[in-house]
């Protein structure tokens, strides 16, 4: 049984980042075959939730984080996945796969660790690279599925419009739907909204004809009081909105979307944000 999501106490800042004695990376075991990593919010205000799932033959890291806010500090992610791994009764025998949900920054920042690592491979970071590792040719339409083995195989399809490489990763075996920064609790930025909206379609069509229990995505910038977000950069949220989202959720996303159908705006929401950045403006005008 995966462990209860919602009530665990991420590290979550300090009032001083000087005085705070979090560890850079938090590491909570989901069930022995997955982990939910958390950055630090002092290391990085971004705080990125990392995933890693284990099956029989194979182990996928999704995302590896972003640099320090300041200073040249380095972030033990290589050493703390080689621990899990250390630990696990068949952590020697696995290979390792370290991909991402998307391409921005904060999510590729410490791929280079694992580049001389033995038996592992790294997901490029082209859309031709994520098109050709995935197996999704048709993109950003299509499903692909990569099999972990012992009864893991991940479902994977397209979810562009905040990037352009997006992916969400659906994992049967828990439930869980990761929905990287299309879905999150927190401030949704678009860059391409005919593309987010078909996404957000995309997701509530997923989520609606198959069993996902939650959704997770890899920040949270929202607190637990309906529509109040964290000011961005924020090294301090005491009062965090729980990470996984109920499916109803992805719904309300998608509804969302298609209430503003061509004439997208930022709006706020209970649980989420949703920002038009000013490319989406391009977009816009490509899609007419």
């Amino acid at each position: 049984m995966i462990a209860d999501l919602a009530s665990v106490r991420w590290i979550h800042g300090a009032p001083d980042c000087a005085q705070s004695d979090d560890p850079l990376i938090q590491v909570i075991e989901a069930d022995p075959d997955t982990y939910v990593l958390r950055i630090s919010k002092c290391f990085s205000f971004e705080a990125n939730f990392i995933y890693f799932l284990l099956g029989a033959e194979r182990a996928i890291l999704f995302d590896t984080g972003g640099p320090a806010d300041s200073g040249n500090r380095a972030l033990p992610l290589r050493d703390t996945v080689d621990a899990v791994l250390n630990a696990h009764p068949r952590g020697d025998s696995l290979e390792l796969i370290v991909a991402h949900t998307h391409g921005h920054r904060d999510h590729i920042h410490w791929d280079f660790q694992f580049r001389d690592r033995p038996d592992t491979s790294l997901v490029g970071l082209t859309l031709e690279d994520v098109k050709a590792f995935w197996r999704l040719p048709d993109w950003p339409e299509g499903v692909a599925t990569l099999d972990l083995l012992g009864g893991r195989p991940l479902t994977v399809f397209p979810i562009p419009g905040h990037e352009p490489t997006h992916i969400a990763v659906f994992d049967p075996r828990t439930g869980i739907l990761l929905t990287g920064d299309v879905l999150y609790p927190g401030l949704l930025t678009v860059r391409d909204w005919p593309a987010f909206r078909a996404s957000a379609r995309r997701l509530s069509r997923f989520a609606a004809t198959h069993p996902v229990h939650m959704a997770l995505g890899h920040h949270i910038e929202m607190s637990r009081t309906p529509g109040r977000l964290y000011p961005l950069g924020a090294t301090w949220q005491p009062d965090e909105h729980p990470l996984p989202l109920e499916p109803s959720v992805i719904d309300h996303l998608h509804r969302a979307c298609e209430a503003m159908a061509d004439a997208p705006h930022s709006a706020t929401f209970d649980t989420f944000a949703i920002e038009i950045m000013p490319e989406a403006e391009a977009s816009l005008r490509g899609a007419w």
